[in-house]
C-alpha cells in the first residue's frame, strides 16, 4: 500500500471558493441514515440537498450486500415504509411473519424504493461527491467544502447531518469523539449463481470443513471465519439460484485510514477469489459461480462521537427509558461485561469465546435511545445519524444495525427541519415536539410499540 512521509508539508495557497448552494438541511452521506434523515427532513418542509460520493443511495444494504435488515419489524417509521415498498415490489418476502428477527431483501429492489421515497419526498442529490472540511465558525458549522467533478466548492446550511459512516464531518469540526477501540473487523459479503438450495440448506459439517481447509493451506487463517453462510435470501436470490456468502474478513483495520480501508479491500476482495474453489466442495455449491464481489466492504465500527447523552451498556441491559427518547430497540444478547458480538482481535471464533457466551445469561430488554446521542456537544448546528452516534463501544456493538441506523436518521431529519422552522440550534429543540412528529410519522415511542413476547420467539443470537 502506500506509504508517506508524514514530515514533510507544503503550503496549500489560500483561494477563495465559490459558493455552489445554501439550503435548509444538508445530509452529509446517502446510505440508510442519510436516505432516512433527508426524506424526514424533507417531509417536514425543509429544503434539503444529500450529498453522496457513490452512485447509489442506500450504503451497505446495495453496496456491501448486508441484504438482512435485523429487528427491523419493531421499528416503525420509515424502515417500516421500506419493508412494506420491498414486499410489495418482489424485493422481499410478503409472507414472512411479522416479529420475524430478520427480513431478507434483494439490494436491487432496494436501490429502487429507497431511491422513489428519496425523489417523492422532495430532496436533492448530488452524488459523486466528496466532502472535504467542514466550515466552523464561533462553535457552529455553517456548511462544508466539497469536490467533484466540477471543482472544488462550498455548500452552506442551517443544519448539517453527518451520516458518513465514519464521522468525517463531526472529525473535521473538531467534534469531540468517544474514547478509541480498534473497530469491529470489516467484511466483504460476494454475491454468487448456481446454488443448489434443496442440498445447502443442510449445513452439517461446513465448520469442519473450513478448519480443514484452512489447516492445509487452502484458506488463509487471518482473512476468513471458522464458518460460513449463504445471507440474506429473498425469494427472487432463492429463485434465481443465488447468493451472498457471508465468511471473510480483516482484523485491526481503521476504515478511516486511507492505508488501511485501501489493504483491507484489496485483500478482501483476493480473498474472494481464493475462496470460490474451496466453496465449490461443499454440498449444495458444487456448480456456484461467482458473480461479483460486493462493490464496498462492509464497515461494522468507526468513530464515533461524544454527544450529549452516550448510550451504555447499563442503559441496553436495564431497558432504561429516557423522557428524551427517539425511538425504541429491542435486545437480547450475553449479561457479559465486556461482551462485543464480533471482537476486534476476531476470537468469536475461539473455543474460549464460545464457551463464555453459552454459559452467559441471556438478557431479554426494550431500551429507548436519547436525542442527544445525536447530538455532538461543543458543535452547535451539527447532528449525527448512523453507527458514529453517541454510544459506548460496548453498547454500539448492540446497536448498530442498519434499522438503528434509519431509526437515527429520521429523528436526525426531523429534528433539523423543526430547528429550520424554529430558527434554533438542533439541540434546542422542543422533545415533546419532535417525540410528536415522530409518532405521527409512525416511529416506535408509544407504549406497548413492541411486543416483546413476540419478539423473543423468533430472536437468534446472530448478527
Amino acid at each position: 500500500m502506500a506509504s508517506g512521509n508524514s514530515e514533510e508539508f507544503i503550503d496549500e495557497p489560500a483561494r477563495a471558493l465559490p459558493v455552489l448552494d445554501k439550503v435548509d438541511v444538508l445530509v452529509c452521506g446517502g446510505g440508510a441514515a442519510g436516505v432516512a434523515a433527508a426524506v424526514s427532513a424533507a417531509r417536514n418542509g425543509a429544503r434539503v440537498l444529500t450529498i453522496e460520493r457513490d452512485t447509489t443511495l442506500g450504503g451497505t444494504g446495495p453496496r456491501s450486500f448486508v441484504t438482512e435488515y435485523h429487528q427491523a419489524f419493531f421499528t416503525g417509521g420509515i424502515m417500516k415504509e421500506v419493508i412494506q415498498r420491498l414486499r410489495a415490489s418482489g424485493g422481499a418476502d410478503p409472507d414472512l411473519e411479522e416479529g420475524h428477527f430478520a427480513v431478507p431483501f434483494d439490494p436491487e429492489v432496494l436501490k429502487f424504493v429507497l431511491w422513489d421515497l428519496f425523489e417523492e419526498s422532495g430532496a436533492e442529490l448530488l452524488a459523486h461527491t466528496q466532502v472535504t472540511d467542514a466550515i466552523v465558525e464561533d462553535g457552529a458549522i455553517k456548511g462544508v467544502v466539497i469536490e467533484n467533478k466540477s471543482g472544488r466548492q462550498v455548500i452552506l446550511a442551517d443544519v448539517v447531518i453527518d451520516c458518513t459512516g465514519d464521522a468525517d464531518i463531526a472529525a473535521r469540526a473538531n467534534a469531540p469523539m468517544q474514547e478509541y477501540n480498534f473497530p469491529q473487523p470489516m467484511v466483504m459479503l460476494f454475491q454468487i449463481g448456481g446454488v443448489d438450495y434443496a442440498k445447502s440448506q443442510d449445513r452439517t459439517g461446513r465448520a469442519e470443513m473450513v478448519k480443514a481447509a484452512k489447516a492445509d493451506g487452502r484458506l488463509a487463517e487471518d482473512v476468513y471465519l471458522d464458518n460460513f453462510s449463504n445471507f440474506g435470501i429473498a425469494p427472487s436470490t432463492r429463485e434465481g439460484e443465488m447468493g451472498y456468502i457471508y465468511g471473510i474478513r480483516i482484523l485491526r483495520r481503521d476504515p478511516y485510514d486511507a492505508d488501511d480501508l485501501t489493504d483491507a479491500e484489496v485483500r478482501t476482495r483476493l480473498g474472494v477469489r481464493e475462496f470460490m474453489p474451496f466453496l465449490r466442495t461443499v454440498p449444495g455449491f458444487e456448480n456456484a459461480f461467482l458473480i461479483k464481489a460486493a462493490p464496498m466492504i462492509g464497515v461494522r465500527d468507526s468513530r464515533r462521537v461524544l454527544g450529549e447523552y452516550t448510550l451504555t451498556r447499563e442503559d441496553i441491559l436495564g431497558g432504561i427509558f429516557h423522557p428524551t427518547d427517539i425511538f425504541k430497540r429491542y435486545h437480547r444478547l450475553p449479561d457479559t461485561m465486556g461482551f462485543v458480538r464480533h471482537p476486534t482481535d476476531g476470537s468469536e471464533a475461539t473455543a474460549e469465546f464460545r464457551e463464555r457466551l453459552a454459559n452467559a445469561k441471556m438478557v431479554t430488554s426494550v431500551f429507548g435511545v436519547p436525542f442527544g446521542c445525536l447530538v455532538p456537544q461543543e458543535i452547535d448546528n451539527l447532528l449525527v445519524a448512523g453507527k458514529t452516534v453517541s454510544m459506548s463501544y460496548e453498547a454500539h456493538s448492540r446497536c448498530r444495525q442498519i434499522p438503528d441506523c434509519m431509526a437515527f436518521g429520521q429523528a436526525a431529519g426531523t429534528a433539523a427541519a423543526l430547528a429550520c422552522r424554529e430558527g434554533i440550534a438542533p439541540r434546542r429543540v422542543d422533545i415533546d415536539v419532535l417525540r410528536d412528529l415522530l409518532i405521527e410519522q409512525g416511529q416506535n415511542l408509544a407504549e406497548g410499540a413492541i411486543d416483546i413476547a413476540k419478539a423473543k420467539v423468533h430472536h437468534m443470537v446472530r448478527d
